[in-house]
């Protein structure tokens, strides 16, 4: 189970951002994949949040939650929002091998440990080569460049501003990284990458590289399908995640690739939206939302995170999904 998946969406913005994209495209799938047939299947924490908005988007009325962690299942099973979900208790990857799949689904493997980062992007690519034409299929990375360990203080240089202090003998700590998830990754390993990739606001990028490699490399096995890429997406409550949406789609199917690529949103492993959302009060929200330039209506900068998004195009460009939460009393 995703450990994350118990901290509440309030405390996740960036997260709640990504949750409303993935719905906002499966409503515009919704029609000509008739998504209301397919069956859905993913994590869903204690709290099965995102199976009860899937059902309420889109209709769908067969959905599977798998858990490993016998605990959080049984809570699964007290908490269901809806009926029409079935809680198990299996590992996502077993409940795939074991069962053969005849109509479409909506899948959604979502993973938190960065150690294993390899083996999930070859299952994802895998999965992507068995599932049935009309599927959409959903992966969470994560993409916290720390992830890959820090070495020892005498093995790299020190950095001295933007240069290093002994470049000649030793690596940087990006080159040393480089080196790590080149390790990591193995024959996924993009030659395109570069120590310039390493930083965190950068490293989410990295991984979608090698997703897409992955992917692109399988599909060369598999001439019944194509992919179409359709929701890419990099941001941090926390830990940095990145996340990567396809439709599998039947060789010229040129109806749902018009589809997606017309859609606003739509975004590709080597362009995904990066999701920084600022922090606002409701005052600032409600000026944000009304003034025609916001940073003279405040008259004051908005901090930035370490993801580097500038905190007004972040806002300007998400704010019809921008989260609004609120306490109510039971």
């Amino acid at each position: 189970m995703s450990t994350g998946s118990s901290v509440p969406y309030r405390l996740r913005p960036n997260k709640s951002v990504d949750r409303e994209l993935f719905l906002a495209l499966l409503a515009r799938l919704a029609a000509q994949l008739r998504l209301e047939e397919c069956q859905y299947i993913g994590l869903g924490g204690a709290f099965l949040e995102d199976f009860r908005l899937v059902h309420a988007r889109i209709g769908i009325k067969e959905m599977f939650c798998l858990e490993s962690e016998e605990d959080v299942h049984m809570r699964q099973n007290f908490n269901k929002p809806i009926g029409c979900i079935t809680c198990i208790h299996q590992t996502i990857e077993d409940y795939i091998d074991t069962r053969d799949f005849e109509k479409p689904v909506i899948l959604w493997l979502d993973y938190t440990e960065p150690s294993s980062v390899a083996g999930q992007i070859e299952r994802f690519a895998r999965t992507v080569g068995v599932m049935p034409t009309g599927s959409i299929l959903r992966v969470t990375l994560n993409a916290n460049p720390s992830s890959l360990g820090d070495p020892d203080p005498a093995e790299v240089a020190p950095a001295i501003g933007n240069l290093s202090s002994d470049r000649a003998t030793k690596p940087t700590i990006q080159e040393w990284r480089l080196e790590r998830l080149r390790e990591r990754l193995g024959r996924l390993f993009p030659n395109s990458l570069t120590a310039a990739d390493m930083p965190r606001r950068k490293f989410g990028k990295s991984l979608l590289q090698a997703l897409h490699l992955a992917v692109e490399n399988e599909m060369l096995s598999h001439r019944d399908r194509e992919v179409v890429w359709a929701l890419c997406t990099h941001y941090a409550d926390g830990q940095p995640m990145v996340t990567a949406t396809v439709v599998i789609c039947e060789p010229g199917d040129t109806a749902t690739v018009e589809i997606v690529e017309g859609w606003e949103f739509c975004s590709t492993p080597t362009n995904p939206h990066l999701l920084d959302m600022p922090t606002l009060s409701t005052m600032e929200r409600l000026t944000m939302e009304s003034a025609d330039d916001p940073r003279v209506k405040l008259g004051f900068n908005l901090p930035k995170s370490d993801m580097g998004a500038d905190p007004f195009d972040a806002f300007c460009k998400f704010y019809r999904i921008y989260p609004h939460f609120s306490r109510v009393e039971m």
